[in-house]
């Protein structure tokens, strides 16, 4: 053999040696290893704490929080108790009332009654009860008594802001008469009209006592 014949052989020899020694590498490596296998969900450890059922029962949110008082009742009412009457229900009829004597020049629309409820005698205390009844609508009516010599007055002015037609307003004052006192009480009347204010005076008789008393006494006797 030649020298490049020779050195090609061994070429060929030794990468054969190569191959051969991957070859029985490869051959020799281990198998890879089987995953663990897993219990079944079923089989729990028996070391595991078992957890247990919740409970139905309901705890109080705060039980050292004491419970709202129950709401006081109310007082009971007296089924005994019978209703106040009304300043109206102790009114006289309008019918039993006699008219005031209107004055000369009276030029207000209202007609003015009255009536005492006992003989206005001397030092004697009586109501006066007095009924404006407009016979026209208007505005502003007013009914005053007029203070006189020797009696003794007490109540307040009447005043109505919005009258009707036919409207009954009252008021009431309390008279005390004394020995030398007059004879009548003055009542002036006003009221608001379109035309401008009206107004007039009324007389009531204080000597005669309550005319309507005197007439039952006669039909009495």
């Amino acid at each position: 053999m030649t020298t490049n014949k020779i050195r090609k052989f061994h070429g060929i020899a030794a990468a054969a040696a190569v191959l051969a020694m991957l070859f029985a590498a490869c051959s020799k490596a281990p198998a890879p290893a089987e995953p663990a296998s897993t219990p079944p969900a079923s089989e729990a450890p028996a070391s595991e704490t078992p957890v247990p059922a919740p409970s139905t029962e309901t705890q109080p949110a705060n039980s050292a929080e004491p419970a709202p008082p129950a709401p006081t009742p109310p007082p009971p009412t007296d089924p005994s108790a019978a209703p106040k009457p009304t300043a109206a229900a102790s009114e006289p009829a309008l019918e039993s009332m006699q008219r005031a004597t209107p004055s000369a020049k009276i030029s207000v629309p209202v007609d003015l009654r009255y009536q005492f409820d006992g003989d206005p005698a001397r030092n004697q205390a009586v109501t006066l009860h007095l009924a404006a009844v407009p016979r026209v609508a208007g505005s502003g009516l007013r009914v005053s008594v007029k203070q006189a010599h020797g009696i003794t007055l007490k109540g307040s002015t009447l005043e109505v802001q919005k009258a009707s037609a036919a409207g009954i307003y009252r008021q009431q004052f309390a008279i005390t008469k004394s020995a030398a006192a007059a004879e009548q009480l003055r009542v002036l009347v006003t009221m608001d009209m379109p035309e401008g204010k009206a107004f007039g005076y009324f007389s009531i008789p204080l000597s005669g006592g309550n005319p309507s008393q005197k007439t039952e006494s006669v039909k009495q006797r």
